[in-house]
């Protein structure tokens, strides 16, 4: 069986799923090179089944995940155009109170009468299946249209390594098909839906988007800076900002749970007037705090309504690495998984598993969804690639070009003399975490290559902290983590010990010294791993410092040129491209 999963909406992406194993995942983003790109996943849909020898007629089935999504137009219009972006989140001292216009048009929009912004009217099923048809050549009776929190919760719970035991599935985000959170009991197969909070509201995703454009970030794609930003806020001025927000947003008990806004009138200019007069960062940590202490109330009451002593996270508040540290640490929590990337984009996984429990359930066939695996599914670079990279753009005429049976053991040796070198090898990593193949690595312990990173590769806000890769043999070593918890994908946070912080000092949030941390296991990326052994033979050091392949803004690198373009427009000094460097002179 051969399914297809499609998420449109911001961060489009494709997955495929054979025979109940996702085989390939990738964003259009990384082809089209426009960040967060929204749409029809055509360029990543065709890659996929370039890497994977597929003809589009033995696909069996096509999942959309969403039945209403707005226009992509719109939502590439809110994610790129600043004026759009003011005007759709009332960025005006003078912005107008919601009053009974503002409720006749929510009301409209609810009805499907009138837009609910311009141009963010939902598309049409028909125009939706349209593209696949078009694009594919199948019929229409192959492709079928599923809930967005559904795919969230399939995700998280049958991608899961609880392997069918059951488990409380907790979905949270800013708002899909009109909810912001559910909780369900994820058992064998299914994934049965408790509680369904509503988005209208508010919810803890809009909450923190709204925060984000306060502090002067993009909405939509900076929280994680919000997130980086709290530690630095001292505590007593958290805790006034922490007040102020809570007078404006904060989580309520009840049947369903809910998140809302306590203010009328424009949401931006009421968090403007709560935090007037307090510190940037101030602010930040007050926010943070607001959604690490609502979803730990949350979580907790779904626990004692549903049970459950396994927790597997979908959505994009589950992006917050910080939160989801302290709810691996609550008592009633003995597993915890968090599926990778969890915004819109794993969407695309969730739908296909959806649509292969569909197929067994039509065919008779008892299932059997494979729980997801390494993260390494997108297109793969071969050296043949890089090789006719290299000599297409003449690149041994502008820098020193050097080809090696042992790479790995090369990019050590650069690592340990120089301290930073860009990766692209293997098959591109899926999400929005770097796991090694489109990775920048340097000296976990040399503190200076943060400076080096951010002025000459990144451009990142002097507050954002690195990450690690560590061996999975040398996790004890370095990282806090009682219950065993595995972190194979970037989504979890640790305290570190400080027995041995020094050694992983540059990839450590410098204010309360956690770990963002990815631990490597040979099995899952057996070059990779050599590269950390080899770094390891030299310095005593299990991990390097791991960030993404990419510069400020844009989307990881996908292809040998991407990695090439990237290289040239940066300071950075080397680029192990398959089994080549590439170095300025």
């Amino acid at each position: 069986m051969v399914v297809l999963g499609i998420s449109e909406t911001h961060c489009a992406t494709a997955a495929l799923l054979v025979d109940g194993a996702v085989v390939g995942c990738a964003s259009e983003e990384r082809f089209s090179r426009l960040k967060n790109d929204a749409g029809y996943p055509r360029r990543a849909i065709d890659a996929l089944l370039r890497e994977l020898a597929l003809a589009p007629a033995q696909i069996d089935h096509v999942v959309l995940a969403g039945t209403r999504i707005p226009s992509y137009a719109w939502m590439n219009r809110v994610m790129r155009d600043e004026a759009y972006v003011r005007q759709y989140y009332g960025v005006r001292l003078d912005a107008p109170r919601r009053g009974l216009a503002g409720r006749a048009r929510r009301l409209g929009a609810r009805l499907g009468l009138l837009d609910p912004a311009p141009g963010k009217a939902p598309l049409a099923d028909a125009e939706r299946r349209g593209l696949v048809t078009a694009h594919l050549g199948l019929d229409a009776g192959r492709v079928a249209i599923v809930d967005h929190h559904a795919c969230h919760a399939a995700a998280a719970y049958l991608g899961s390594p609880f392997g069918g035991a059951p488990a409380l599935v907790l979905t949270n985000d800013n708002s899909g098909d009109g909810l912001c959170a559910t909780v369900s009991t994820g058992r064998g197969t299914a994934v049965e839906r408790h509680e369904a909070t509503r988005s209208g509201p508010g919810s803890l995703g809009s909450f923190y988007t709204l925060v984000t454009l306060l502090l002067g970030m993009k909405p939509g794609e900076h929280e994680y800076k919000v997130m980086g930003l709290a530690p630095y806020a001292p505590a007593r001025q958290a805790e006034r900002a922490l007040a102020a927000l809570r007078d404006v947003f904060d989580f309520a008990e009840g049947r369903p749970c809910r998140f809302e806004w306590r203010r009328r009138g424009p949401l931006y200019r009421a968090l403007l007037d709560a935090t007037l007069g307090l510190r940037f960062d101030a602010i930040a940590g007050g926010a943070q705090r607001l959604l690490e202490e609502a979803l730990g109330a949350w979580a907790r009451l779904m626990h004692a309504r549903h049970g459950g002593e396994r927790l597997a996270l979908g959505g994009g508040v589950f992006m917050n690495v910080k939160a989801n540290m302290l709810l691996a640490g609550e008592d009633w929590v003995r597993d915890l998984f968090v599926f990778p990337s969890c915004g819109d984009e794993s969407n695309a996984v969730g739908a296909a598993y959806l649509g292969y429990l569909d197929l067994c359930a039509r065919q008779g066939v008892p299932p059997a969804p494979v729980p997801f695996g390494p993260a390494y599914l997108g297109p793969g670079l071969g050296d043949a690639q890089a090789e006719a990279v290299i000599r297409a753009r003449d690149l041994a005429a502008r820098y020193r070009v050097s080809e090696h049976e042992r790479i790995e053991a090369r990019i050590a040796e650069l690592l340990v003399s120089d301290g930073v070198v860009a990766r692209c090898a293997g098959r591109m990593e899926f999400g929005a975490r770097a796991l090694g193949n489109r990775s920048i690595l340097a000296n976990p312990s040399d503190h200076r290559v943060v400076g080096l990173i951010n002025r000459m590769i990144k451009n990142r806000d002097f507050w954002m902290p690195f990450a690690p890769s560590v061996l999975r043999e040398r996790e004890a070593d370095y990282l806090v983590n009682p219950k065993g918890l595995a972190s194979p994908y970037m989504m979890l946070a640790f305290p570190t010990n400080p027995k041995r912080r020094d050694e992983i000092v540059a990839a450590l949030h410098p204010q309360d010294a956690t770990a963002r941390a990815h631990i490597v296991d040979e099995a899952w990326n057996p070059a990779y791993h050599r590269v950390l052994r080899e770094f390891e033979a030299r310095t005593g050091i299990g991990a390097v410092l791991n960030t993404s392949f990419n510069l400020h803004g844009e989307p990881l690198v996908c292809s040998a040129g991407d990695a090439v373009d990237t290289f040239e427009r940066s300071g950075l000094p080397h680029l192990a491209l398959g089994r080549f460097v590439i170095s300025k002179r």
